[in-house]
């Protein structure tokens, strides 16, 4: 399942920046000391409690969480300094699990890992991993993080979204002084975006820093790993770096069935026709012939150029070319 041969695709570091920290602190959930924060007017909740940060000194607060609702977080400044974890809406609910795929045996070396804590206990090594998923854009990445947050989640774990490194770091050791034994996933999507943005350095101080040492799954994914030094790609800061490709005709023959419930001539056809097809190819193609009732070839016949032509300003002058498959 490991991989050396990063070179295999892409030559090139089309320009691109991290994904932007702005955060609607309306729609999610705020999880701060020593107030918990009623995001919906900004104003603190009725005290209901009191707290002693120094000895002697008595504020009161409302009520305490003991511990940190297992889901998906940023860690972020929300007034005078202070700082929180934003609970993050992601919909994980509605995955549909890949049996024999590269994601089936991935989700199934995590689980070993999250069950054998005492394993690595016995013989005093950190519990900890970390996994790098690289392949083509729309090859099943997201789907599979997804995958792994549900995972998680269900067994009482906490999922920090890694988009800010100096922030992250900061939760880390908040989060490990509260819950010193908390499992962890620390997710780095588009790490070599991230890097470029923020610095190798500050990537680093996070994958091997004493914030969270043990208990701890790192996460990455990556469209360019040729961009990536050698010194991000070694054992217990990325001990294993997979290739997410095209799904597969068995994958593809598994999502279609699950998700048109036709019969195997229709079903075949499908298959055949969505040969090098991300997964996002995949549902759009159900959803352009099945949802708007566009004709199935001229569909397939889009969807390839539209993978394949990337927009360009000098089509300014050109003849317009409208195709939309119907």
């Amino acid at each position: 399942m490991t991989t050396n041969n990063l070179e295999e695709f892409g030559t090139k570091l089309p320009e691109h920046t991290a994904k932007s920290n702005q955060i609607m602190i309306p729609d999610a959930i705020l999880y701060a000391a020593p107030e918990e924060i009623n995001v919906a007017n900004g104003s603190a909740q009725t005290p209901t409690q009191w707290t002693e940060p120094v000895s002697g000194m008595f504020l009161s607060t409302p009520e305490t969480i003991k511990k940190l609702p297992s889901n998906v977080y940023k860690y972020v400044a929300y007034s005078d300094n202070k700082w929180g974890f934003l609970k993050v809406n992601i919909n994980v609910d509605e995955l549909l699990l890949l049996p024999d795929s590269t994601s089936d045996l991935v989700l199934q070396e995590i689980q070993t890992f999250l069950d054998n804590a005492e394993t690595f206990k016995y013989y005093d090594v950190l519990h900890r991993r970390g996994f790098l998923f690289y392949g083509p854009a729309g090859s099943g990445k997201t789907c599979l993080v997804q995958q792994i947050i549900k995972k998680v989640i269900d067994q009482n774990g906490v999922i920090l979204l890694c988009d800010n490194p100096q922030a992250i770091e900061l939760g880390l050791r908040d989060l490990r002084a509260v819950e010193p034994d908390r499992f962890i996933v620390c997710l780095f999507e588009d790490i070599d975006a991230l890097i470029q943005r923020y610095g190798e350095k500050e990537i680093l101080a996070i994958l091997d820093g004493e914030s969270q040492i043990n208990k701890v799954l790192n996460i990455g994914t990556t469209n360019y790993p040729e961009v990536l030094d050698r010194r991000i790609i070694r054992p217990r800061r990325f001990d294993m770096v997979i290739k997410i490709d095209w799904p597969s005709e068995a994958v593809r023959r598994h999502y279609f069935k699950n998700k048109l419930k036709i019969d195997d001539k229709e079903l075949g056809k499908w298959v055949n026709a969505t040969d090098k097809f991300s997964f996002a190819a995949c549902a759009e193609l159900m959803i352009s012939v099945k949802c708007l009732g566009k004709d199935f070839e001229k569909a397939v016949e889009h969807l390839r150029e539209l993978m394949k032509h990337k927009p360009d300003s000098r089509d300014f002058n050109s003849p317009a070319d409208f195709n939309i498959g119907h």
